[in-house]
């Protein structure tokens, strides 16, 4: 019995090489298969100043550019509005309209600009007959019976925007930047027609003038403006 005890060690043995190869096998085959995951998935990513910059121009690129209001009041006002005057309705066919019935002249002759508000597009002349410091009051050519208000103080309001019912508010990114170009409107307004309109439109002197009203809730009392009327283009002669 002594005689075979070495030959059950050295049966041993071979079992335990078999053991270390196949660890050392598994060991490798997990370290490629890491090398191959972080060849496809790194863990962080080497990336030049230079690419960086030209992605970065290339989203900036693609991005909406940002509302400018005083450009988009800027081309409101030299092109859009000019071109739109011709189609303005007359003051002097307008005013007795509205005196004779109110609801129709609002009918024939107004636009809508959402809310319910409505205003009137037009252009006329007529001779000053009194002033103070915010308005010119006018007799129309034509409809001398009637008086209008013509505003030489500040703007405020939306007037301008949707007088002519050109502008859209669902053709703007948003509300804030369809208020943002009434003012901007406004201001044009103020600087291009009102000075010369305080300083010209004297008592006896004849304008020739288009402009934007909102339409009134009810009819002027007798010896109050029919409308109020905020210039977008005047001559004083």
């Amino acid at each position: 019995m002594a005689a075979s005890e070495p030959v059950g060690r050295a049966s041993a043995r071979p079992q335990h090489g078999t053991a270390r190869r196949s660890g050392l096998k598994s060991a490798l085959l997990l370290a490629v298969a890491l090398v191959v995951l972080l060849y496809f998935f790194p863990l962080f990513r080497v990336v030049s100043l230079k690419t960086q910059a030209a992605t970065a121009a290339t989203a900036a690129a693609a991005a909406p550019a940002a509302f400018d209001p005083i450009t988009a009041a800027a081309k409101f006002w030299n092109t859009d509005l000019p071109a739109a005057i011709p189609r303005a309705v007359e003051l002097k066919s307008l005013a007795p309209a509205i005196r004779a019935n109110a609801e129709s002249a609002k009918t024939q002759f107004s636009k809508s600009a959402g809310l319910g508000t409505a205003y009137f597009f037009l252009r006329g002349s007529g001779k000053v007959v009194f002033r103070d410091r915010n308005y010119l009051h006018i007799a129309p050519d034509g409809a001398a019976a009637e008086i209008v208000a013509l505003r030489i103080g500040p703007i405020f309001g939306n007037t301008v925007r949707d007088g002519s019912g050109l502008l859209d508010v669902n053709a703007f990114p948003g509300l804030q930047e369809f208020n943002d170009l009434s003012a901007a409107l406004n201001a044009l307004a103020e600087k291009n027609v009102l000075p010369l309109l305080r300083e010209k439109a004297v008592v006896g002197a004849t304008i020739h003038f288009s402009g934007c009203a909102e339409v009134p809730e009810s009819a002027a009392d007798a010896g109050e403006p029919l409308l109020t009327i905020i210039p977008v283009q005047a001559e004083v002669r």
